[in-house]
């Protein structure tokens, strides 16, 4: 896998920032990210948690914070700003004081707008790769929300990076790892991820039942509790999130499905116990072309093949490489891709988020909607798409 977080950090950094600064002048602001697909406008809003009856593995003397995104189907857009890509609260926070609206790279999500009442939507967890902001997977929940489901993207606090950013403008960077992105701190990182995906089903449980679990008590989004389906839950992640959500799909029943993308399923030669034990719960792998070269998740996957009951399929993506499946490509400029090439491959920004999208939505679609004419159900047309198994 790629493991250089620090430097992937600093790079996304460096595009947002290049991003948000070509958008001075009388329009304020651009988008960044191809438009959703689905057939509802989307909202967005995020959510401090504080979980009080856990330490934080990396600051002891402090409960375990999080912040998070939630994105879902939403009415009264029009009244509603557009959400910041590269700032989901400082920004914002001035927009509000200052009474105007500042440049910057625009989502296409609306914040704080109504939710979308009348239905109940399956709920989908994201959580990004290793020590990578939860803002590459905004395309993606975006999308999943426009298509009809409520999405919860997380930042995992102390390793997220370049930072996590709190209300008030705090920000928390990764914390110390002396020796460097090791075995002993990746895995570190894991367990405090698994936890964390405990804590947000548990949140969303008290939101259902009509609690404010924000620690500003900031208002929420009206009716947003009441469109949560908990009994149809997700899970989605790029690389270490990857096995994040299929190792948390086994440790949680609530979790019903996960799709991991581009991620081997442990930590090197230590695996979850989703490949040790097994999963009895559905599975999509998709791989990048990098990666099938590099072949090191091919352990992990191979014993998961062997171990795993529940229903699986593994696809790979021609052309690509590990972070085409976030946001990334689109906030590359073209002139500056050969710079990139570490990270991208050479398959069209736009063709590979359509094809993560629609695999993406099709895998939830089947097996939280019961769907069954998904484009999992069909043989293969895409040519950039290959069954491995």
């Amino acid at each position: 896998m790629i493991r250089s977080a620090g430097r992937v950090a600093a790079v996304v950094g460096a595009l947002v920032v290049t991003a948000t600064g070509g958008s001075a002048g009388a329009d304020p602001g651009i988008f960044v990210l191809p438009a959703p697909t689905g057939a509802h406008p989307v909202g967005t809003t995020t959510l401090h948690l504080v979980d009080e009856a856990r330490s934080d593995p990396f600051a002891p003397d402090r409960a375990r914070e999080l912040m998070v995104s939630v994105f879902y189907p939403a009415t009264e857009v029009g009244r509603y700003p557009r959400g910041h890509y590269a700032s989901t609260e400082l920004v914002p926070g001035l927009e509000q004081a200052l009474g105007i609206e500042l440049p910057g790279a625009l989502t296409h999500s609306h914040r704080g707008a109504p939710a979308r009442a009348g239905d109940g939507y399956p709920v989908v967890l994201y959580t990004p790769g290793a020590g990578v902001s939860r803002v590459l997977g905004t395309g993606l929940a975006e999308d999943l929300a426009s298509r009809g489901y409520v999405v919860v993207t997380l930042d995992h606090t102390y390793e997220t990076g370049p930072a996590v950013e709190f209300p008030g403008g705090r920000i928390v960077p990764p914390a110390a790892a002396p020796n460097g992105f090791d075995t002993v701190i990746r895995e570190k990182y894991v367990a405090a991820r698994l936890g964390d995906f405990r804590f947000v089903l548990d949140t969303l449980a008290r939101m259902a039942d009509g609690a404010n679990p924000d620690a500003e008590r900031d208002r929420l989004p009206a009716d947003l509790g009441r469109v949560l389906d908990l009994d149809r839950v997700g899970a989605v992640g790029h690389s270490s999130g990857g096995y994040t959500a299929v190792e948390a799909m086994h440790e949680d029943r609530r979790i019903d499905a996960a799709v991991d993308m581009d991620g081997q399923i442990g930590v090197d030669e230590a695996f979850g116990r989703a490949v040790t034990e097994g999963v009895d719960r559905p599975t999509l792998v998709l791989t990048s072309a990098q990666i099938e070269e590099v072949g090191d998740a091919y352990p992990s996957l191979d014993a998961f093949w062997r171990s795993a009951t529940g229903w699986k399929r593994h696809l790979a993506v021609a052309n690509s490489a590990h972070y085409d499946f976030t946001d990334m490509p689109s906030l590359v400029p073209a002139p500056a891709r050969p710079q990139a090439a570490r990270y991208l491959g050479t398959i069209d920004p736009d063709r590979m988020a359509a094809l993560v999208r629609a695999h993406v939505a099709a895998m939830f679609d089947k097996f939280l909607r019961g769907h069954t004419d998904t484009v999992l159900d069909r043989p293969v047309t895409d040519p950039e798409i290959t069954t491995i198994r």
